[in-house]
């Protein structure tokens, strides 16, 4: 069974998110069933139905022509024993076995039904035939009936002009049916293989546009998220610029009012004697410092919030992603080192996307790492002139089941009671809208490295060299 699910598709196992809401996914699994067993119920049915006519064609041909041949063959030795007039029991029985054979039965019976030739289906001379009474009121005819031993056959039968005989031929129907079933069961047997193959091909272009339509849609969905957490970020750094605006106001006041405490203190004698003051108030000054300093990033980060193309130093975008984490870095004893040489060039690019890209990737790996942990971050030109950044953890790792499955929405290995699986999708999504790409590679308890390839044009290399 698992040999079989490695033949699956993606989209067999995906949830059904009922509703019509922009959101709701499609089940389908059930698209593909109604696809398949339209198409082929489109498909096969003029095949059944060919095959149905066919049969009954042919069927009927054959019997038209058996019984055209009985009564070919009874005209002929009725119109013989006619000419001739005057036969004995020697000629009678002499014409019946070389018109019987094989597949035929041919004898004659008088006005009373009784043989005069022999018959294998029904005895020797002197036998009486309980059908022939009924066949006796017409002059020629055809019919299909029973003999003694229950055996279904077609009977020919014709009056000899001037003479009280009646002349017949018997062919068995199972012979007859023999002779137009076994062809067809032939042919059963390639419409069989025509089914399989139908239905094969069937199921392999509704697997292809299921599978396509699949991967729209999670394109979609990825669209639809990634629009959705750009605009709560948005909001964030909105939010965090007010905040940031309304702190600077009282920092401000603050730090006016410790600068005048401090030349109050400077001017009059008698608050200079207290040596405590200076200190403190330096203290004070330095906080305001410190506080101005994080709502500056703040607001610098609020800004590149929205799309926007400038020229962008990576050491600097890092830097300032790496300055929200220093606090944490510093009480958990992780370290954090930043290898970069001077000849990495600027290049435009979206400030907000790399700041984006570089928060969910620096925020993974503190999750992931436990207390004294490492994180390495190495920044270097390729031989295609592209910016490469290696972001490595000395984390818990990544499963190979799970690894694949790391940029799909909504995927998460951490606790379920936080993270919410769209911060790498989010990140894949960012990566390729640059024109990047972004490899992963782990292993359980030794950590995770993410490789992401920044291209630069041309002319910001020069400019650099």
């Amino acid at each position: 069974m698992k040999r079989l699910q490695k033949f699956k598709s993606a989209f067999w196992n995906q949830r059904d998110i009922a509703g019509s809401h922009l959101h709701a996914g499609f089940n389908f699994a059930r698209k593909w069933k109604l696809i398949v067993l339209f198409t082929s119920f489109m498909a096969l049915l003029p095949l059944f139905v060919m095959t149905l006519v066919d049969f009954n064609l042919t069927r009927r041909t054959i019997e038209d022509e058996v019984k055209t041949s009985i009564s070919k063959i009874l005209s002929s030795a009725a119109a013989y024993i006619s000419f001739c007039k005057e036969m004995n029991q020697h000629d009678l029985n002499f014409i019946t076995r070389f018109e019987s054979g094989e597949d035929n039965d041919m004898f004659v019976v008088n006005q009373g039904g009784t043989l005069l030739t022999s018959s294998f289906y029904y005895g020797n001379e002197g036998s009486p035939t309980l059908f022939i009474n009924t066949l006796s009121k017409a002059k020629t005819g055809i019919v299909e009936t029973i003999t003694p031993d229950g055996e279904s056959v077609i009977a020919g039968y014709t009056r000899v002009t001037g003479t009280s005989l009646i002349l017949v031929l018997v062919k068995s129907k199972k012979k007859l049916t023999d002779l137009w079933l076994k062809p067809r069961l032939k042919l059963i047997g390639y419409l069989f293989v025509s089914i399989i193959l139908i239905l094969l091909s069937i199921m392999g272009l509704a697997t292809l546009l299921v599978g396509r339509i699949h991967s729209a849609d999670k394109k979609r969905l990825k669209a639809l998220h990634h629009a959705g957490y750009t605009n709560k970020l948005a909001s964030i750094g909105r939010l965090a610029s007010g905040v940031a605006h309304e702190i600077n106001n009282p920092l401000a006041i603050i730090n006016q009012k410790t600068g005048l405490i401090m030349d109050l203190v400077t001017l009059k004698k008698e608050l200079s004697s207290d040596e405590r003051l200076m200190p403190l108030a330096n203290d004070v000054l330095d906080a305001v410092n410190r506080c101005s300093t994080i709502t500056r990033r703040l607001l610098d980060f609020a800004r590149h919030m929205e799309p926007s193309i400038e020229t962008v130093n990576i050491e600097e975008v890092i830097g300032h992603v790496l300055a929200f984490h220093k606090k944490e870095a510093k009480h958990r004893s992780i370290s954090i080192s930043v290898d970069s040489p001077d000849s990495i060039p600027e290049f435009k690019c979206d400030r907000g996307s790399l700041q984006q890209i570089f928060l969910n990737l620096v925020n993974n790996a503190f999750a992931a790492m436990k207390d004294d942990g490492r994180l390495d971050i190495g920044i270097k030109l390729n031989k295609k002139k592209a910016v490469v950044i290696t972001v490595a953890d000395t984390g818990s790792g990544i499963s190979e089941d799970d690894i694949h499955n790391i940029f799909e929405p909504f995927y998460s290995s951490k606790d379920k009671h936080w993270g919410t699986g769209l911060g790498l999708s989010i990140t894949y999504g960012l990566i390729k809208e640059i024109g990047g790409d972004i490899m992963v590679k782990s292993k359980i308890g030794k950590g995770t490295s993410f490789t992401l390839i920044l291209p630069i044009t041309a002319e910001a290399i020069n400019d650099k060299g």
